[in-house]
């Protein structure tokens, strides 16, 4: 038996045909070479330049500038030619052994005093004693008219390499005109070279032109003309080849250039490295000798305004003197980038293969592996240029294997995505086929099934529903195209909308959700029509990985379960009443007798025994066994709204601080030793009255139920504030406005569903399991609690992230000790004149109490008109603004009004909300100190002190 032989796969050798096929396309365009693809040529390789850092100087290079310190000493340019030639002099007697000038002296000097002084003369007669190289430009637009005569110093060639075909100095560049220096001093200088330059179609200066015919001469450029009195008339020699690079050799310096004699120099810096001396000093004898000594030196203009400067590569700008000395550096350090035209032929070739073997990559791997190969295969590139480049100078771009492997990556991608979507089509035809078989026989299957059957589109209409629902008198396509939660209860809509169309898969599906349907049978339900379902659903896709788009909607199952929960509820109402009854019955009648000795005798019996009795301390345990019994009988009392609780003025902190140092946070501690607690209480807490023991209990259920909604581990935070609201306040239930007190209890556990959010506090309703811990009375505690001291509850959870409990407790400014705390009032207490408008009569009577007791003369508004009003005919040194007053105008309207009043009008915000945009006006009105409500005597008096002393000299710091 033949084994049979691995197919290939025929999308491989496409894929492999249209990479190399793409990669021959960007090659040919990479040598049409366009003017983007230029750009971004140069751009990769000022990058591998830049990478490879700065070279140290030789040192042989010195730049000796004229600038504006220059200037201010010793006159504006042009200089007269004497000084020039004290300048030049002084140079060639510190040992220079080359001086090039960078800038031309194209006229006669006017400040020669003819024919008593000859400035010209003198500088010409320097000029032939030393190694001097004078500077000029060439012209290459057509000069217009005869053109004066220029004495140049051509280039001698006294060895020149032919081409193949044609001269050696073909292909240079080629000159119409020139301007040049004076003639006698052009005559008395040994040497002179031109200043040209040549910038890249960017803009950028990257190379200058070592060579440039003339009238039928090679003339060099001043950085050549600058090395040849170093060479000591050496042989200048000329290497042309054909499709390679050329080379220059003068002396021992062996220059590469490319086919029209450009030196491509190699900046990196934003400013030049090289030794750079001010003219300035030179003249005053500032300079050591043995600055100029055996060293090349360029002079130039770097003076604002005198000097042109060329944006470099090295993102800094070069004046003409630092980029010719830039290439003398360049030649002398042998620092050389080479480029020549195999480097051309090289980049093609490795991005022919490049993409040769990522369009097999593509072909063979997934997308992951293949976008991992194609990054690793572009940083490869540019990592081996840079490699050549840092250890032998040659410039090798990985601009076109980057941009083939990125193309190819893209385009074969598509590419193969096509093929397997053509693939896939093909395959679903035949599972059509197979589908329409199978068919039958699962509708045989569903026909058994006594359950409900069912399945919905996207939008929830049932598309699908099973014979099983004809038992409740439905035929089944009269209910096609319904939406399904039009057979659900209007009262379990609200929870059964994202459970039934259900979007998630696996154990994250809906299982057990336990709702009504408006069906009936022949066997009539508990109440009316509705009956109770268990439905379990799940999202169904058209594709392995779920998105929005794949979602194809949801089957699922019902299970009439309205029998069982029938019996359920019975044995539930029963177990309340037995429950309730024996609460009513028997505990607050024997319980209490039995604890009326507990409590009683122990009394009596410590009065009668000496304090160092060695019983004592066992009939004081008795005693605290029996009043711990007392309060356990309070909380059952509380659960029948009997208000037991002693209200006076308590610290809620105190309370809290108490609690987390008692046996029962320790026990609770020591049982969960995963779970942590985070205390945070407001220094300021105001007052709240209260019965200190029964808010102790609400915080141990609430920390209670909190540990038991994390069973692995978390974090509870505990926090108190005060807390103003302006207007009611719409959460867990509605907040009247006021001053209050809040604690904050928040846990990091399984958090609670809207469902289960509106029945906590009910009695014995509770999602602890049975005999584990908990009865379900502790939330009905915390609510009668909070409601026996006039307060009310928020609650914040969603399940999965946690709960927040917000206890809101009524505040009050009465004092725990009836002894009034003594206050330094010195160093915010005034006299001046203060207007408080706050529409509530209570927060206006507590501030007009306080800023009174600090010796201000207070003043009060109900609303903003009436503040408005009373400022019409009365000044006041400071306004209290109250920013939210329904339902008349705000605090920045108030004050927008007062200002056009009285326009320096200062002011202070109070609220008791968070700084809003309208806040922020105020403030850019004028306003100072935001002051947050509940006031306190210091918060206020600091307030109002502040801005009252604000552009005096001495302030109340903040």
């Amino acid at each position: 038996m033949d084994t049979p032989k691995h197919k290939l796969d025929p999308s491989v050798p496409w894929t492999v045909c249209l990479g190399l096929l793409l990669s021959i396309f960007l090659s040919a365009l990479y040598l049409l070479r366009p003017d983007f693809i230029s750009h971004l040529q140069h751009r990769t390789t000022d990058a591998i330049v830049a990478n490879a850092g700065d070279p140290e100087p030789t040192g042989q290079v010195v730049v000796v500038e004229i600038d504006e310190a220059a200037l201010a000493t010793w006159g504006q340019w042009p200089w007269p030619r004497h000084r020039m030639a004290s300048l030049l002099n002084t140079l060639s007697e510190m040992g220079a052994r080359s001086i090039a000038l960078a800038f031309i002296m194209a006229e006669a000097d006017r400040t020669s005093l003819l024919p008593l002084q000859d400035h010209d003369a003198l500088l010409a007669e320097t000029l032939s004693g030393g190694p001097f190289v004078l500077g000029y430009k060439l012209q290459f637009d057509e000069v217009p008219g005869e053109q004066e005569a220029c004495f140049l110093h051509p280039l001698k060639l006294v060895q020149v390499q032919k081409a193949t075909n044609g001269e050696a100095t073909a292909g240079l560049h080629r000159a119409q005109g020139a301007i040049c220096n004076v003639d006698r001093l052009a005559r008395a200088a040994p040497h002179s070279g031109f200043l040209n330059g040549l910038p890249d179609a960017d803009g950028l200066m990257r190379r200058l032109p070592l060579m440039i015919q003339y009238e039928q001469a090679i003339h060099p450029n001043l950085v050549l003309a600058a090395l040849l009195p170093t060479v000591h008339g050496a042989a200048v020699i000329l290497h042309r080849h054909v499709a390679s690079h050329s080379t220059l050799t003068v002396g021992a310096h062996t220059i590469p250039i490319d086919q029209k004699g450009n030196l491509q120099i190699p900046f990196t810096s934003r400013r030049s490295k090289l030794l750079h001396v001010p003219a300035g000093q030179v003249l005053a004898g500032q300079v050591e000798t043995t600055v100029f000594k055996d060293r090349v030196v360029l002079v130039g203009l770097s003076a604002a305004g005198l000097a042109s400067a060329f944006p470099t590569p090295g993102h800094g700008r070069y004046s003409t003197v630092e980029i010719h000395a830039q290439a003398v550096e360049t030649i002398l350090s042998g620092q050389y980038i080479h480029r020549h035209t195999g480097m051309l032929l090289a980049e093609i070739l490795l991005s022919l293969l490049a993409v040769g073997l990522f369009s097999l990559c593509i072909a063979r791997c997934e997308f992951a592996i293949t976008t991992v190969i194609g990054a690793l295969g572009i940083i490869t590139c540019w990592w081996s240029a840079q490699l050549l480049f840092n250890s032998r100078q040659m410039l090798l771009s990985p601009l076109l294997p980057s941009v083939s492997i990125l193309s190819a990556g893209l385009l074969l991608m598509l590419f193969k995505y096509w093929m397997r979507q053509r693939r896939a089509r093909l395959g679903m035809q035949d599972a059509l086929i197979l589908m329409r078989s199978s068919q039958q026989e699962l509708s045989a299957i569903i026909k058994t099934i006594p359950d409900i059957v069912f399945r919905l589109d996207p939008q929830g209409r049932i598309t699908f529903i099973s014979p099983a629902v004809i038992r409740y008198q439905q035929m089944p396509e009269t209910l096609i195209g319904k939406h399904i939660l039009d057979l659900v209860v209007p009262e379990d809509r609200p929870r059964a909308n994202h459970l039934i169309n259900e979007r998630r898969t696996g154990q994250r599906a809906t299982a057990d959700l336990e709702i009504r349907l408006m069906l009936s049978s022949d066997d009539p339900p508990l109440d009316g029509k509705d009956r109770y379902f268990n439905i379990s659903a799940e999202g169904i896709y058209t594709q392995k990985a779920p998105n929005e788009r794949s979602f194809a909607g949801t089957q699922g199952i019902a299970k009439d379960i309205t029998q069982r929960k029938h019996l359920e509820n019975q044995l539930e109402q029963s177990k309340k009443m037995e429950a309730i009854g024996t609460l009513a019955a028997g505990v607050a009648h024997d319980l209490n007798n039995i604890l009326s000795g507990l409590v009683t005798y122990p009394e009596l019996l410590l009065l009668d025994l000496p304090d160092d009795d060695p019983m004592r301390e066992k009939i004081e345990t008795i005693r605290h066994s029996g009043q711990r019994a007392a309060e356990i009988v309070q909380d059952m009392l509380m659960i029948a709204r009997r208000n037991v609780a002693n209200h006076g003025i308590v610290k809620l902190n105190d309370i809290v601080t108490a609690y987390l140092r008692s046996p029962e946070y320790d026990n609770l501690a020591r049982n969960h030793p995963n779970i942590t607690m985070n205390s945070e209480l407001a220094g300021d807490l105001l007052h709240v009255k209260g019965s200190a023991l029964h808010i102790s209990k609400l915080i141990m259920n609430l920390v209670g139920n909190a540990v038991e909604a994390m069973p692995a581990r978390g974090n509870i935070r505990i926090r108190t504030l005060n807390r103003y609201l302006d207007e009611d306040f719409e959460g867990f239930e509605r907040i009247p406005e006021g001053e209050y007190v809040v604690l904050r209890i928040a846990d990091e556990g399984v958090g609670l569903a809207p469902d289960e959010c509106r029945r906590i506090f009910e009695p014995f309703y509770s999602k602890k399991r049975m005999g584990r811990s908990g009865s379900g009375l502790g939330m009905t505690i915390v609510w009668n609690t909070v409601k026996d001291h006039g307060g009310f509850v928020d609650i914040h959870s969603k399940e999965g992230e946690g709960t927040q409990f917000d206890i809101y407790l009524p505040a009050t400014r009465e004092e725990e000790n009836p002894i009034p705390k003594r206050v330094v009032l010195q160093d915010y207490t005034g006299t001046e004149r203060v207007l408080v408008v706050d529409d509530s009569a209570e927060q206006r009577t507590i501030a007009t109490r306080m800023l009174g007791k600090l010796c201000y003369q207070v003043v009060s508004a109900a609303n903003g008109e009436e503040a408005v009003s009373y400022m019409q005919i009365h000044e006041v040194d400071l306004l209290v603004l109250d920013m939210v007053m329904p339902p008349g105008i705000d605090g920045l309207e108030t004050y927008r009004r007062i200002l056009r009043i009285h326009p320096e009008q200062k002011a202070i915000i109070a609220s008791g909300y968070a700084p809003s945009e309208r806040v922020q006006a105020m403030r850019e009105l004028g306003a100072g100190e935001y002051l947050h409500k509940p006031y306190t005597l210091e918060k206020i008096g600091l307030a109002v002190r502040r801005e009252l002393d604000k552009n005096k000299s001495t302030q109340i710091p903040p």
